[in-house]
């Protein structure tokens, strides 16, 4: 426990020196429409505490908790499917690949064409920005499997399915936590980015009025939301990661 404190030390000094260069910085250019300091910040976030939670901060998660349970699944589904099909990979992969290479944010106008201001609209934002690292890492998983076990698993006569549970699985699954804690911290991002583009409601919303009233604080507040929400995302991760993997 002891190191573990240690370890933390160096990464939460430097949080502190930041906060402490920002607010300085502040303090010197003295305009808060250009730069608000941490405290006007927080002090607009205590103020506004109960509409940011209570309101914008649920419509924000129910879109990444809808992409990112669809974008796991797709991920997944990808992965296994191009593990199991050598032809499949060489027909998939390519067009999975092409798909990052078109900014998502040059789509969003598509998309509010195509589904208006909706839920639908968000959740599909989030799956773009997301699903290819899940796809990419379990497969790459399942890719590592050393074919010396393949080999001894088939001499003792395992059949295809028990190759898959006893041996690809638990090698891809350090890959697939790696996939989670890269692209789930993404998904709140995402989200907030649709809901900037259009939206009833969500943090990227209540940001985007904030900006349009030159309230640069309030406009701050909801991106520090973010950050902690991905934080705190990243960290379950970790923590579920730690419980299942125990030969790691």
């Amino acid at each position: 426990m002891k190191a573990s404190k240690k370890n933390k030390l160096p990464g939460i000094a430097f949080g502190l020196f930041l906060l402490i260069l920002w607010q300085l910085l502040a303090m010197l250019i003295r305009a808060s429409y250009i730069l608000p300091s941490p405290v006007s910040v927080a002090g607009h976030m205590i103020k506004n505490f109960h509409e940011l939670i209570t309101v914008h901060f649920p419509m924000t998660m129910q879109v990444v908790l809808l992409g990112g349970v669809i974008s796991i699944a797709l991920g997944l589904g990808f992965a296994i499917l191009m593990t199991l099909s050598r032809a499949l990979e060489k027909a998939v992969y390519p067009i999975l690949t092409i798909s990052q290479t078109i900014p998502t944010m040059c789509l969003a106008p598509i998309f509010i064409l195509w589904f208006g201001y909706s839920v639908r609209m968000r959740v599909i934002m989030v799956i773009l920005m997301t699903f290819f690292s899940i796809t990419v890492n379990v497969f790459d998983g399942f890719q590592s499997v050393p074919k010396e076990s393949m080999e001894l698993l088939q001499t003792y006569g395992a059949s295809g399915v028990q190759q898959f549970l006893l041996l690809k699985i638990p090698t891809a699954l350090p890959y697939f936590f790696t996939a989670l804690k890269s692209s789930l911290p993404w998904a709140v991002v995402a989200a907030a980015v649709a809901e900037w583009f259009g939206a009833p409601g969500g943090l990227g919303n209540y940001s985007r009025q904030r900006m349009m009233s030159l309230d640069t604080a309030g406009l701050i507040a909801p991106l520090v939301i973010i950050s902690v929400t991905a934080l705190v995302i990243t960290g379950i991760i970790k923590f579920v990661e730690k419980k299942i993997i125990t030969w790691k």
